[in-house]
């Protein structure tokens, strides 16, 4: 048995009781004369407690996603847009493979803890719909042009990203109920946040394989961390304990034992050429920096450095690609625009003034491909977002 479904058969969830006056297919919310129903809400909700997801603000999630669901629906429906049966099952079978599971293991699990597949199987359709419907509406405001994903390349090659040394204490509900675990984690964040011992604390209290090494999970960059542990380590100095943090049936605590930045990996894809004027500080520091100024108000081209005297290392330079100029220019180069002209710097035992003569992105096929098709989905999924909350403004919602 899979993961997934060694979890949903420890869970055994039960649909929740019904409103004592209604029959569980009465209508609880109607949004826009579509109808949700009592056994609409009471599935949803045990699906997501099968998820791990429970606690005050789970019917709060239960209606907010229903709702939501009618409106795509709706909007599906509006522009004529019909899912088939053959897209849902291709999108269910990827559903269940992200969760360790086929679609019959998955199938039976559900059914074994009181849920009905068709729960699932109208999210997934509701989603399919939406993703359609609005690429529809905004694919000619989606789409990137070359400008676009040369920026979008620029900004991956010139960035870093911060990686985290972490350290984990994870408890999980099943030892001790959830609230004493609750109360627990909370008696051990504020002890470890005023200096106690966070790996004597993992040994002693944490579940998984890590416990062994007082915690320490390794190296790992903070966009791989799943959106509540992110926010909670953004929040984290070195030497930092975060607040009570949800898992999958459990709670964690997270510690920041180091950070590091690491340069774009792809910095190879950008080549620029570049002018370089020099001023040896072996004038005297404050000469140098006088001399650089009065230049700088004189430079405005590439040629302007060229048809100058300069310092020993002056000169246009390039094509070169990001990935070979130097530390100490980097900051300045990397992000410069073409044309720009920088303030002195100081390199070595000289100070100078940079200037950006012209860049180039180069994009293959298949750079291309990805880039622009991760421009158009962050870009749809922003246009989504906002037209979601059109939707929810506009529509009309009742609660029974």
């Amino acid at each position: 048995m899979t993961r997934f479904l060694s979890l949903l058969a420890a869970v055994i969830v039960t649909a929740a009781p019904v409103n004592a006056q209604s029959t569980p297919f009465a209508p609880a919310i109607i949004v826009n004369e579509d109808m949700i129903t009592y056994y609409d809400l009471a599935q949803r909700r045990a699906l997501y407690r099968a998820y791990g997801l429970d606690g005050d603000l789970l019917d709060d999630r239960v209606v907010e996603d229903l709702t939501e669901e009618a409106l795509m629906r709706q909007e599906a429906d509006r522009l004529g847009i019909d899912i088939g049966n053959a897209q849902i099952s291709a999108a269910f079978e990827s559903y269940t493979a992200a969760r360790d599971a086929s679609p019959e293991g998955f199938t039976a699990a559900l059914r074994r803890g009181g849920i009905d597949v068709d729960t699932v199987m109208q999210q997934i359709d509701a989603q399919l719909g939406w993703q359609q419907a609005m690429q529809a509406r905004f694919r000619s405001r989606a789409i990137p042009d070359q400008t676009d994903l040369e920026e979008a390349v620029l900004l991956n090659a010139t960035g870093t990203t911060r990686e985290v040394l972490l350290a984990e204490i994870a408890i999980p509900f099943a030892e001790r109920g959830e609230a004493r675990t609750r109360e627990l984690i909370v008696e051990l964040a504020a002890e470890l946040q005023a200096g106690g011992d966070f790996a004597a604390a993992a040994r002693q209290y944490s579940r998984t394989p890590t416990r062994s090494n007082g915690g320490e999970i390794g190296w790992i960059a903070v966009t791989d961390l799943p959106p509540a542990m992110r926010a909670e380590v953004d929040l984290i100095d070195i030497g930092g304990v975060s607040r009570p943090i949800p898992i999958t049936r459990g709670v964690s605590l997270l510690a920041v034992n180091g950070e590091r930045q690491i340069a774009a990996q792809d910095n190879d894809t950008v080549t620029l050429t570049y002018a370089r004027a020099t001023f040896p500080l072996s004038l005297g520091e404050e000469a140098a920096r006088t001399a650089a100024l009065a230049a700088r108000r004189e430079i405005q081209t590439c040629s302007d450095v060229e048809a100058g005297s300069f310092g020993e290392g002056s000169g246009t330079v390039g094509p070169v690609t990001l990935a070979g100029i130097s530390p100490a220019l980097f900051s300045v180069i990397a992000t410069a625009q073409t044309g720009s002209v920088s303030q002195p710097i100081r390199t070595g035992d000289s100070l100078s003034i940079i200037v950006i003569c012209s860049r180039n992105v180069e994009l293959d096929e298949e750079t291309r491909r990805v880039v622009q098709d991760q421009i158009f989905a962050n870009r749809i999924g922003a246009y989504a977002d906002g037209y979601m909350q059109e939707l929810l403004r506009d529509a009309i919602v009742e609660t029974r």
